[in-house]
């Protein structure tokens, strides 16, 4: 399991491999969960949740922003089926060459 801490009130963030998700925690309580499939190099990452009694603080942008990350490091591709993944990466373009480019 990968794993930083980072983020509003210092989130601890965890690529749970096993799972197929990276994940945020406060203390031992999961807040935030960014579920993904691999197909070869390409990491899809599906969907975003963030727990209704912590939105608004910034957890879901970290989630992704950890996972970009990670994708760059293992040098994969990104598919953004999630749509707040996808506002992520327009929002931050530093992300876009990440894209795979066909599918």
């Amino acid at each position: 399991m990968d794993e930083t801490s980072a983020g509003p009130d210092a989130v601890r963030l965890v690529h749970d491999d096993d799972r197929d998700r990276y994940a945020a925690y406060e203390d031992e309580t999961v807040v935030a969960v960014l579920a993904h499939e691999d197909e070869g190099d390409v990491r899809d990452l599906r969907s975003t949740v963030v727990a209704p009694d912590r939105s608004g603080r910034g957890i879901g942008s970290a989630i992704v922003r950890f996972a970009l990350e990670d994708i760059r490091a293992k040098g994969m591709r990104v598919r953004p089926t999630c749509w707040f993944v996808r506002g992520f990466i327009e929002r931050h373009p530093e992300y876009a060459d990440l894209l795979e480019t066909d599918r």
